[in-house]
C-alpha cells in the first residue's frame, strides 16, 4: 500500500523520509545535476558547508516555532 503525500495526500513515494507524489515532486522545482555541479566546482567544501548550515539553520527554526505553537495550544487547552 502506497503512503499519502505529505503535502496533498495522494500515493506518493518516499524521498529522504517524507511521502510525495510526483506533482507535488515537481512543483518543489529541485536543483538540476547539472546546476549542483556547477556551485560545487566552485567550491566544493565552502558549498557543502553552506548546505549543511542552511539545514541546520531549518531545523533550528522548525524547533523554535513548534514548542510557540504548542505553547499556545497548552495554554488553550488550559482555559
Amino acid at each position: 500500500m502506497a503512503k499519502a503525500c505529505f503535502n496533498c495526500g495522494k500515493d506518493g513515494k518516499d524521498m529522504y523520509g517524507y511521502t510525495i507524489c510526483d506533482s507535488c515532486k515537481s512543483k518543489l522545482r529541485l536543483f538540476k545535476d547539472a546546476t549542483i555541479k556547477k556551485y560545487n566546482s566552485r567550491d566544493s567544501d565552502k558549498f557543502s558547508k553552506e548546505i549543511q548550515r542552511r539545514l541546520d539553520f531549518i531545523d533550528k527554526d522548525y524547533i523554535k516555532k513548534r514548542i510557540k505553537l504548542l505553547h499556545v495550544q497548552e495554554q488553550l487547552k488550559n482555559k
